[in-house]
This record gives C-alpha cells, sequence and structure tokens, in this order.
C-alpha cells in the first residue's frame, strides 16, 4: 500500500501516512470545490440540459443550444458512497453554491457532507459558501475520526463556519456581508444527523416507506407560522419567503437547529440548495424523478447519474437559480457494487 498524496509505502492499519501527515482513513472534495470535474466543459459528453450526445468543440449543445459549463459553474464529485452535483443554472452570471463531502474509511463507515447556497443579495456570496463548506467539512471529519458526538460537531461545524465567513466581510462597505445558508449529514451506518440554517433542505428518500424533509426552512413565514399564524396568511406577507436565520458577519448569534434520525431501512439522504426544491419541494417527487422505476430502485442507484437526473429536471423546468445536489446512500457500505463502481 501507498499513501495517495505523496506515494511512500504505509502500512495496512496506519491511520496517517509517516511521509507527509496524509490521513489514510479520509477521501474528500479538494478544498476550493471539485473544479474541472468530469462533465463540466466543452465536448464533455451528455448535454446537462437535455441530455443530448451532440455537444460541439464550442461548448455548445447542437440540439438545444445551451452552453456547457466549465469550472465552477459545473461542478461534480463521486466518492463511491457520496456523489454531488453544483450547477449554475441557465439564468445567473455564476454558482454561487457550494458542496464539499468526504468519507471516513474503516469499522464503521461514516460520510459526511455540507452544501451552502451563497445569498445573491450579499457580496461575494461565493467566497462564502465556498469558505463555509470546507471549514466545516473539515472540522466534521475530524470529529468523526476522534470518535466525538455527531450533533455536538455539527453546531462546530457551524460555528467555524460561521466564524471564516464573517472574516470576509468588510468593515468599510456595510450592509453587503457576505453570506449563505448552510445544511450538513453526518450519515453513519446507524443514523443520520443533520444541521442547518437557513433554506436549503435535507430529504430522506425511502426505500420502502415515506420519504420526508427532515429540515424545516428558516423564513419570514416559517417563523410566522410557528408563532400561530396560518400556512396560507404567512405565505401572503411581504417577503415571506425572505431568510429569518444566515450565516454572515450581519447574522447575529447564529444557533443552527439539529436532527438525529435512525432509519428503519434503507434509502437516500438528500442535499440540496432551493434551485431544486423550488422545484420539486415535496420528497416523492425527489423519488419519482430519480432514475428506476420505483422506490426500491433507491438501493442500486448511481449516485452521481441520480444526482445529474435532478439537476437536469430543474434546468428543464427553467433553472432560473444555482442547483446543488448532494446523495448520500443509508446505510453507508463501501462493498455495496454501487460504491465499487
Amino acid at each position: 500500500m501507498t499513501c495517495p498524496n505523496c506515494g511512500e509505502a504505509v502500512g495496512a492499519k496506519d491511520r496517517f501516512c509517516e511521509g507527509c501527515g496524509t490521513s489514510l482513513l479520509v477521501t474528500r472534495t479538494p478544498a476550493g470545490g471539485p473544479l474541472g470535474a468530469a462533465g463540466g466543459g466543452a465536448g464533455a459528453g451528455a448535454c446537462v440540459a437535455c441530455g443530448g450526445a451532440d455537444v460541439g468543440a464550442d461548448g455548445f449543445c447542437e440540439d438545444c443550444g445551451r452552453a456547457q459549463p466549465a469550472g465552477r459553474d459545473r461542478m461534480e464529485c463521486d466518492l463511491g458512497l457520496v456523489a454531488g452535483i453544483s450547477d449554475k443554472g441557465a439564468r445567473r452570471a455564476r454558482n454561487e453554491d457550494s458542496m464539499a463531502f468526504g468519507v471516513v474509511a474503516g469499522e464503521t463507515p461514516t460520510v459526511v457532507a455540507v452544501v451552502c447556497d451563497g445569498v445573491a443579495t450579499s457580496d461575494r456570496a461565493d467566497n462564502a459558501s465556498q469558505a463555509a463548506v470546507d471549514e466545516a467539512t473539515d472540522v466534521l471529519l475530524d470529529a468523526v475520526l476522534d470518535g466525538k458526538d455527531a450533533d455536538g460537531a455539527t453546531r462546530a461545524a457551524v460555528a467555524r463556519a460561521v466564524e471564516v465567513v464573517a472574516t470576509l466581510a468588510d468593515p468599510t462597505v456595510p450592509g453587503t456581508a457576505p453570506s449563505c445558508t448552510y445544511v450538513s449529514a453526518v450519515v453513519t451506518p446507524t443514523e443520520v444527523t443533520v444541521g442547518w440554517v437557513g433554506d436549503s433542505r435535507i430529504y430522506w428518500l425511502a426505500s420502502a416507506g415515506p420519504s420526508r424533509a427532515l429540515t424545516i426552512d428558516d423564513t419570514v413565514a416559517t417563523e410566522l407560522v410557528a408563532e400561530g399564524m396560518s400556512e396560507e396568511e404567512a405565505m401572503s406577507v411581504h417577503q415571506a419567503h425572505a431568510l429569518s436565520k444566515w450565516i454572515g458577519a450581519d447574522a447575529g448569534d447564529v444557533e443552527p437547529r439539529t436532527l438525529t434520525v435512525a432509519p428503519d431501512g434503507p434509502g437516500l439522504v438528500l442535499l440540496c440548495s432551493d434551485g431544486l426544491w423550488n422545484y420539486l419541494p415535496e420528497a416523492q417527487a425527489l423519488v419519482d424523478a430519480l432514475p428506476g422505476d420505483d422506490g426500491a430502485a433507491l438501493t442500486e442507484v448511481d449516485l452521481l447519474a441520480a444526482a445529474s437526473e435532478l439537476t437536469r429536471v430543474a434546468l428543464a423546468l427553467g433553472g432560473h437559480d444555482n442547483i446543488t445536489t448532494v446523495l448520500v446512500p443509508f446505510p453507508p457500505n463501501p462493498d455495496s457494487p454501487r460504491s465499487e463502481s
């Protein structure tokens, strides 16, 4: 065995490379995002909008005419036990979403994933989302390696994201502090722990039984409903969809919501930005949009292909916002045919 970073020989039971210090148990997305991932750019294969195979060298689909995104416009990564796509969408000038995730191998394989959606009205929203996902993922991976409690690790990850995003603010330009939403998941063989700030979402997509959202949006409308207003009345107020909580220097004290569930069967954990769920808000609609004939196929679905299909659907329905989709199988099984493909 050799270290994947420096190539030095390592032992089968080593946790770290003695040569460069790289963890031998952890595989994760690169800091700064999986730029230049397979699937983006001119001539890279199927069109991200219509699925057509005729993509020209100029980067445009000959069937539907859509320019194919490249670099941060279209980020893709597949680590076997987790895969995701972050796409600029059809109408935004740039991608202000980001994602980061990693796998910790061992007797209890664990996946951590983070998705952040930059607040478009803030300055350098793309920097905010990228810094938040990178820092939070590091905190979660370190906690898993150290055997720490997933709920406590989730809160620590949010605190670190808040800290790093706050440093991006320019004190000479008030009112434009870089900001983002936040969702994360820690998926073990027995439990799923999620945390969130804002209106990005996490869904439980069940192979059998009901699928559902695991998060509750931090918006003005949601807060009004919690105070006793009817949903119809709350949705009619001015700025009903405005965030009531977010991550940024102007966000005040940020306390995430967390939830731990123990699913009684297999399924998928989906983390996504509102660029996806605005078009498919119901969990069953997301299941129906996945490749395969029925829910049972969720246990065998190709994660990257499924993320690609959900992204394609959002683009086909308008793609008005950035679209980020990350999928994690439950339970995470490194010996499954899916993770070996």
